[in-house]
Order: C-alpha cells, then structure tokens, then sequence
C-alpha cells in the first residue's frame, strides 16, 4: 500500500480536487487528500498525503508562501482576472504609495473572504450564494497573519509581491484589499505558491513527472516533515500500538510525538507521566 506526502506542483486551470482525481487514476489508490485548496488560477505547490497518510493532514504546518500579480485598476467580482470586471481604469502606479500600503498588510491582520470562496456559511459555500446573485452581507471575517511582504517590481499596471503567511490567507483579498486602499481597484492577476509548510515548489513534481515514473519515488515519509520527536518503538510495542493501546516509556517528554518503526510511521501518540497513548493510529 503505497504512504506518503507527494509534493505536486499545480498546473494552471486545475482545482485542487482535480489534482487528486487525477492522482487517484495514476497511482491506482482512492485514500488520497491535499492539505490545502489552490484555486485554477494558481499554481505551484500541492502537498498530497497518499494512503493511511491522509489521517496526519491536520498535524502538518499550514503556513504558506506565494509570489502574487496583483493587476492594478481593475475591479472583478471573484476579485481575480478569471471573474466578470466591473470597472476598469487606467492607473499610473506610485511605487512609494504601493510600498507604503503593502506594508498595512504586515502582522496579524482580519480579512474578508472573497464570495466566490469554499468558506461555509449557513451550510452552504459562499460561491453557492454567489452564482445565485445572493448577497451576503455579513461574510465571516478571519484572522490571518502576514509573517511577510515584499515589493518585488512593478511592470507596467502589475504590481509582483512575495507574501509568506499563515495558512487560510486568501491572496486574493489581498489584491482586492490593496486596491481598495490605492482607491483605484486591482485583482489577482496570477498566482504562485511557492511554499506550503516545509513543502517548496523547487523540489515539487509535475502530474505527468508522477505519471511518468515509479510513484514510490516522489513519495515523502510524513515523518520527514512533521515537528514531533521521534520515538522508535519495537515489535512488541508496535503491536500494542496497532491495537490502540498505550505503552510504557522512560521518558518526562510531554505532547505528541511520532511513533516509528523500522523507518515507517506508525501513530502520532500523547506523552503523559511516562505513558504513551496512541491518538492516530496509522497501522
């Protein structure tokens, strides 16, 4: 049974979903799940677990980075060039405006999602209301935090920033929101995602890279990525374990650790008083 994390890197016009049907028919496995949606417009890192490693999803580190075209005097209402415009004007770009405002988005900051969005509100998404004409006027807002934000150019009405940010950013408020502030309108014009935890899009495989090759290859081991500590566990241990059972260490360590054996991962387990407790159980 093939286990792992494959780091894919999404072409254009794909939805995330698509990504993993398409896995699915490759690798010839259903149990397969991305770690976070990239809409068709972007590109760039995917992180899919494959196999009993689709139960770790939530242990994993969901900051990301991307490199984001931002289209200047532009309005659309998905708040990217693939949305119908609703204004459209010419603009002079002032590049120590631009700085200036970039830098109002640094820090933890609360953001409004775009209605043309996967966030659930009321049992349904936002993009259900939306293709139906439904305003919603009180869209959840959302925490989020920008570790950082760089000018990178400015070509012509383009305006080319690196953010790197904790994970349910939407890139795409971002646009809408910098226009906003500059009074003139902008949207996301192209996307990148060029990291999504310890996943960076210079190691990442292509769907027909995969398709191509032995898929055990491009497979990482979860524990390659994950922060836990390390514990190897014996065959004995092993079989307590798989049973969901606890077992008996010597060690004063509290929280999550990973539970190896023989190079493979077994559980994510909880230390406590010297007794280990499963919590995932991956056997």
């Amino acid at each position: 049974m093939l286990f792992g994390i494959i780091n894919v890197n999404k072409p254009k016009g794909f939805t995330s979903h698509h990504v993993v049907g398409k896995l699915r028919k490759i690798l010839g496995i259903k149990q397969i799940g991305h770690t976070g949606t990239l809409d068709p417009l972007a590109v760039g890192v995917l992180p899919v677990c494959v196999g009993k490693a689709t139960r770790i999803i939530q242990y994993l580190d969901t900051s990301k980075a991307y490199r984001a075209y931002i289209l200047l005097g532009v309005r659309t209402d998905t708040y990217d060039t693939e949305g119908t415009i609703l204004q459209k004007i010419e603009v002079i770009p002032d590049k120590k405006q631009i700085f200036a405002l970039l830098e109002e988005f640094r820090g933890e900051i609360i953001q409004t999602p775009p209605i043309y969005s996967a966030v659930h509100y009321k049992g349904k998404r936002l993009y259900e209301y939306a293709r139906k004409n439904i305003e919603i006027e009180d869209i959840p807002q959302r925490r989020v935090t920008i570790n950082d934000i760089k000018l990178i150019s400015i070509e012509n009405s383009t305006v080319v920033v690196d953010i790197d940010c904790s994970g349910g950013t939407y890139i795409r408020s971002i646009a809408h929101d910098l226009g906003e502030k500059l009074g003139y309108g902008a949207c996301l014009e192209n996307l990148i995602r060029t990291r999504s935890g310890k996943f960076r899009i210079e190691d990442s495989f292509t769907l027909q890279e995969i398709e191509n090759a032995d898929p055990e290859k491009f497979l990482i081991p979860p524990q390659n990525v994950l922060d836990f500590e390390i514990i190897e566990i014996s065959d004995e241990q092993k079989n307590e374990v798989c049973k969901g059972r606890y077992i008996e260490v010597g060690i004063e360590y509290k929280g999550l650790v990973q539970l190896i054996h023989n190079g493979t991962l077994i559980a994510i387990a909880k230390v406590d008083a010297g007794r280990i407790m499963p919590v995932k159980v991956l056997c």
